[in-house]
């Protein structure tokens, strides 16, 4: 199910996050254990994370690879080491929908999200957005470990829209 989407604008936000570069089929298998990796980075430091985990899309490329990120936000922007990369996510303004199901339709509410913007005659992925600025991000609101039915899975799904 789908909420309707909106536009919102969402402060800067302090991360940290595991990069990878992964084809879509092969995405369950690697990027959702670097979550818990990432978990420990910050348990290690003494920082809890600032809500739910997110993956980040920063590049699409060829017919199904992703260069995208795994992490959560913070309260504070931390030192990187060789693994994990922090930054902050750019504020400003993103298109919104709300989806909730399973994991393996999210890829749906990404094209509808696009379709919606395309109606509305603003550009998903405009010129003012960087490459590597966080193009596309799935912010998990439900841990499955919590809510054991995939049908009620809340994923938040936005697309970075410029300035």
């Amino acid at each position: 199910m789908l909420s309707d989407p909106k536009i919102i604008t969402r402060p800067a936000q302090p991360f940290a996050a595991i990069q990878l570069d992964v084809s879509r089929a092969e995405l369950p298998q690697h990027a959702p254990q670097l979550i818990d990796e990432v978990g420990g980075w910050l348990g290690r430091r003494g920082v809890a994370p600032v809500g739910a985990p997110f993956f980040s899309y920063l590049r699409m490329y060829g017919e199904s690879m992703l260069d995208m990120e795994a992490g959560f936000f913070t309260s504070r922007l931390l030192e990187a080491d060789d693994r994990v990369r922090t930054g902050v996510l750019p504020g400003g303004r993103y298109a919104m929908l709300r989806y909730t199901g399973p994991y393996d339709r999210l890829y749906e509410a990404h094209m509808a999200l696009g379709e919606w913007l395309g109606s509305q005659g603003v550009d998903p992925m405009p010129e003012s957005v960087a490459r590597y600025d966080h193009v596309r991000l799935e912010h998990y609101e439900t841990d499955p470990a919590d809510v054991p039915d995939p049908a009620n899975w809340i994923t938040d799904v936005a697309f970075r829209l410029g300035d």
